[in-house]
């Protein structure tokens, strides 16, 4: 366990350090997502307050939480692919693999950063529009909240896992990424309420975790509700964890297993 541990934190130093040794590049990153922020408190201001499907809740303050969750669900989706594509690229992919480390904590360790950050970046927008815009964010329903954040983070980890399945089977650009964050944006109930959709769509939305999680994270941020009166979203969240989490496990075990035997895992 203390090994693992100390594995992780390598992983985590190297890729801090590498993130850090292009300082312009990481006040650019930040400046951008406060721009954005900005954007989207004017935009919100042209959006009736009324519209069907924000549930009362102010439309800056509703895109408010979809933007931040989405941060973090485009950077479980994206980061294990993009890992194991720069791994395969500087040749370092079959070495990794090939330790004795589990595999399943080289998948971890190598996305751990970018799950770091993805959290301090949600931090610093919800920071930022308390103080700068006076969102109210309520605290007394931190256990649903974390419980929500947790699930949210092991079901984006499954979609994640089987998008860098993808690169390591087929050694191409992954549709899986384009497809799953088109959707989620569309009918994640991200940027847009479900009861702005036509009918006859509604239903796939049930489908993808993020329409959960932005369900869990809005009712205990800008709502106040309970654990009690969120325990069905948060069923339904654990549900789709329990499938996504092992079938991206199983998926990444096979291609990699696969790549190993045909002697395939530098190329790319």
């Amino acid at each position: 366990m203390i090994r693992n541990l100390g594995k992780l934190w390598a992983f985590l130093k190297r890729d801090f350090l590498n993130e850090i040794s292009y300082r312009l590049g990481f006040i650019l990153q930040i400046a951008g997502m406060l721009l954005s922020l900005l954007s989207f408190y004017f935009i919100a201001k042209m959006v009736d307050p009324a519209t069907e499907g924000l549930d009362g809740i102010r439309p800056f303050e509703w895109w408010l939480v979809g933007m931040s969750f989405q941060f973090y669900f485009s950077t479980a989706l994206y980061s294990f692919a993009a890992k194991i594509r720069g791994e395969q690229v500087l040749g370092t992919l079959e070495a990794m693999l090939v330790s004795p480390t589990p595999t399943s904590m080289v998948i971890f360790s190598s996305a751990a950063w970018d799950f770091t950050y993805g959290g301090l970046r949600i931090l610093l927008l919800l920071g930022a529009s308390i103080g700068i815009f006076g969102v109210h964010l309520y605290t007394n329903s931190l256990p649903a909240l974390a419980l929500g954040v947790l699930l949210t983070m092991l079901s984006s980890v499954g979609l994640g896992i089987l998008s860098a399945s993808f690169i390591i089977y087929f050694k191409r650009g992954n549709p899986i990424n384009w497809v799953l964050s088109g959707a989620t944006s569309l009918l994640g109930n991200v940027f847009i309420p479900i009861k702005q959709l036509p009918e006859w769509i509604r239903p796939a939305s049930d489908l993808l975790p993020a329409t959960w999680s932005m369900r869990v994270v809005r009712g205990a941020l800008l709502k106040g509700e309970s654990f009690t009166e969120l325990r069905d979203e948060l069923a339904v969240l654990a549900i789709l964890t329990a499938i996504l989490l092992p079938t991206g496990l199983i998926c990444s075990r096979y291609a990699i297993r696969r790549a190993k035997r045909a002697g395939t895992l530098i190329q790319y």
